[in-house]
């Protein structure tokens, strides 16, 4: 089998490559060495190929399935989820709420990772409406705040019972997710580097107080959005 495994690899890279990555799937009886040997033989074909933790070896990333991963800014990772129940089309599959999706897409660059979010075809090869729906949703609340999200790295901020934060060059972003009473507060450690100004993405100012070794940041409750509040905090 390791050889079969070894040619079809090879086809594929040869045939159709350069590729980004081989993504492999759990060979049940595979241990380090042999998925090594797998990931060695395929870097003689495409020496800059990505491969992902399910050779038997630990690869360049991990893939934590159906679940968002935890907080990881050592070694990348990537959470493969499914938009509805299954990874393949199932006539009246639940599909995922809107919430649950930009959540489970803004929770994973909160934890400094990357979202496989799969949509399964039909067998005519056409896409479940409602996914499409779902998906179109997603875009528009991205096209309004995916600055937030695209080419950004998780933290500083470890994720909080609010939400998570993510930054890209001098400005870190703090998604509020839940929140229960009217006045909203947040509290974030100090990081040693004064800070400028702080906005809600949707207008209007919010409070800071500089505490012992933290910050505090109020804002009116009649701002909180129904999905993800987004502050803005420029350092």
């Amino acid at each position: 089998y390791t050889t079969y495994l070894k040619n079809q690899s090879a086809e594929i890279l040869r045939n159709y490559g350069p590729l980004l990555v081989m993504w492999y799937d759990v060979p049940q009886l595979f241990d380090a060495e042999r998925g090594q040997g797998v990931i060695d033989y395929i870097r003689t074909i495409q020496p800059d190929v990505l491969v992902n933790n399910r050779t038997g070896a630990k690869g360049d990333f991990d893939t934590p399935e159906q679940r968002v991963g935890s907080f990881q800014i050592d070694r990348p990772w990537e959470t493969c989820m499914t938009i509805a129940r299954q990874w393949a089309w199932k006539p009246d599959d639940e599909v995922k709420t809107l919430e649950q999706c930009l959540h489970n897409l803004i929770r994973s660059a909160g934890g400094d990772g990357n979202l496989l979010f799969n949509v399964g075809p039909k067998p005519d090869g056409t896409i479940e409406p409602l996914q499409i729906a779902r998906l179109k949703e997603m875009g528009k609340w991205l096209e309004k705040y995916g600055y937030s999200v695209y080419g950004t790295r998780g933290g500083p901020f470890k994720p909080a019972d609010w939400g998570v934060s993510t930054r890209k060059e001098n400005k870190v972003y703090l998604h509020i997710l839940r929140w229960s009473g009217d006045s909203p507060e947040i509290t974030i450690p100090d990081i040693g580097i004064g800070i400028k100004n702080v906005v809600l993405a949707d207008g209007g100012k919010a409070k800071l107080t500089r505490l012992e070794g933290a910050y505090s940041i109020k804002f009116d409750g009649k701002k909180l959005q129904p999905i993800n509040t987004v502050l803005e905090i420029e350092y």
